[in-house]
């Protein structure tokens, strides 16, 4: 059986076992809603509710489409970058100024990919 994030976080011990509950009554919406929160967090629903009731913070996992393709544009970053080096040594300038505006796109793909500012 695979340990929850808790305990592999060591903020709960392998021998201690929770035995306390509590019922809570809910919308059918509410649970899918839950539901679908945990797994995006990658947890359990009852971790999810543990975490939020005791102000823990669960950060989203992207999916994996979204992770393969910074790895992907990282690396197609790190050829442009070589073949920029390659182009300056040249001295050719169409070739820069080609290379360097492929580079661009590839961080605003990443940027958007994350959401993040390109730099």
């Amino acid at each position: 059986m695979p340990l929850s994030p808790a305990v592999k976080q060591g903020m709960v011990s392998n021998s201690i076992k929770r035995t306390k509950s509590i019922k809570v009554y809910l919308f059918e919406k509410e649970k899918i809603t839950i539901e679908e929160k945990a797994i995006a967090t990658g947890v359990t629903a009852s971790e999810y509710l543990r975490s939020c009731g005791l102000r823990r913070v669960l950060a989203a996992k992207p999916p994996a489409d979204v992770i393969t393709l910074r790895a992907t544009t990282g690396t197609l970053k790190s050829e442009l970058m070589m073949l920029s080096h390659l182009a300056k040594e040249t001295n050719n300038q169409q070739i820069i100024n080609q290379v360097e505006m492929a580079i661009a796109l590839v961080d605003k793909t990443i940027a958007a990919a994350f959401n993040i500012e390109p730099i």
